[in-house]
């Protein structure tokens, strides 16, 4: 089964209007398959391929010219080298759309090296796994396992793929593959007793010494493991929302995976009765509507995207700001797995008037079985496994 992708029409305006695409995003969630099933007829060269990832390294001038383009490269992290001659290559003709269509897998690494040799010639457009939405256009029958299970493509393409099998697989060769090209492991067990910690983090905010005591590591080790992977798309770290309100806010992040099934994995979590009855459904929930304001939503950590808390323990799981102007709109949104809510527990009333005369709207995202939202008193109920909210719908 394939599934559309919602990214599909920002890809085709992109080579229309720009000599090069770059998609990036984690391993597996579909950057290659995409490009090749909308630019079937385009010669494709991976540099996981080691001849090819060798020859253009060594000496990328060649490699690239004896390419027939347009052309789509894939895992071009392998060969950084070349962003400075396809700069030169662009510059022949900047007016030539679409000719150079490449993946990567690592995302900040990948920016510096367009930053500096790209810049105004290239559309970057990021490939999450598969949100609700996208799985839900396909009218699926199983739609509650996207609750733990999440969204890799291969998971859902094939239904008798083992899901426990494809995320060993998926972590072992992430391991052995990407991680040692970013940093330096020496202990493959620590590492593995890492990741799984960070799972028992998820929606909290990090706190470096806890986890390298847990760990059995160094604070720098575990700054630079949490980089790593956030570097390789598997993780995000959420930062505060800082405003002009007289309040003092902590300044620590949130940590959350990009993809919560590979969470609740870690977790030892394996069918929907496990997810409901673990002590971190709450916090794997909050994960879930954190993939989904990114994926569908298109907001993103740290631009539009954050979280509310005070020195008072007053927060807000996520805050959405829709203009940096005195009367954008703000939108508070609490993240509730289960499907009864308790109005004392939300914080909509002591958080909203912060913000004066701004347009403040109050959502619970919440484990609903409603196909539709619901507006209550002084919140909008919805569920984001079953129900899209725009941007504007939020906003």
């Amino acid at each position: 089964m394939w599934f559309e992708r919602t990214v599909k029409e920002s890809i085709k305006s992109a080579v229309k209007s720009r000599p090069v695409l770059l998609v990036t995003g984690a391993r597996q969630t579909g950057k290659s398959s995409l490009l090749q099933r909308m630019f079937a007829r385009l010669e494709y060269i991976t540099l996981d391929n080691i001849q090819y990832a060798v020859q253009a390294k060594d000496n990328p001038e060649y490699f690239l010219n004896s390419l027939k383009q347009p052309v789509i490269l894939d895992e071009i992290q392998y060969a950084p080298e070349l962003f400075r001659y396809i700069k030169i290559l662009v510059d022949k003709n900047r007016t030539q759309y679409g000719q150079w269509l490449l993946t990567g897998s690592q995302k900040f690494e990948l920016m510096q090296s367009v930053g500096d040799s790209l810049a105004g010639r290239i559309r970057i457009i990021h490939l999450e796994t598969l949100s609700a939405r996208e799985i839900r256009e396909q009218s699926v029958n199983n739609l509650n396992d996207y609750i733990w299970q999440g969204g890799y493509p291969e998971l859902w393409s094939n239904p008798a793929l083992d899901s426990s099998a494809f995320f060993e697989d998926y972590i072992q060769t992430y391991i052995e593959r990407d991680l040692r090209q970013i940093i330096n492991i020496s202990n493959l067990v620590e590492f593995q007793r890492f990741i799984r910690i960070c799972a028992t983090r998820v929606g909290q905010l990090i706190n470096y010494r806890d986890m390298a005591k847990d760990v059995g590591v160094s604070d720098i080790t575990i700054k630079n493991w949490l980089g790593a992977l956030e570097q390789s798309g598997i993780i995000y770290r959420l930062p505060p929302f800082f405003a002009n309100i007289g309040k003092r806010f902590v300044k620590s992040p949130k940590l959350y995976f990009a993809d919560h099934g590979l969470a609740a994995y870690l977790l030892n979590i394996h069918n929907y009765k496990q997810w409901q009855e673990h002590i971190y459904k709450g916090n794997l929930w909050e994960n879930l509507v954190f993939c989904e304001l990114i994926k569908t939503g298109q907001y993103r950590p740290g631009k539009n995207l954050f979280f509310y808390r005070d020195q008072n323990g007053v927060e807000m799981d996520f805050l959405i700001e829709q203009g940096i102007t005195k009367d954008s709109s703000i939108a508070l949104i609490e993240a509730k797995a289960s499907e009864t809510i308790s109005e004392k527990k939300l914080n909509f009333s002591k958080i909203a008037p912060l913000f004066k005369d701004r347009p403040v709207q109050s959502l619970v995202m919440a484990n609903s079985y409603h196909k539709k939202p619901l507006k209550m008193k002084n919140y909008l109920l919805t569920n984001p496994v079953f129900n899209h909210l725009s941007l504007q719908e939020i906003g």
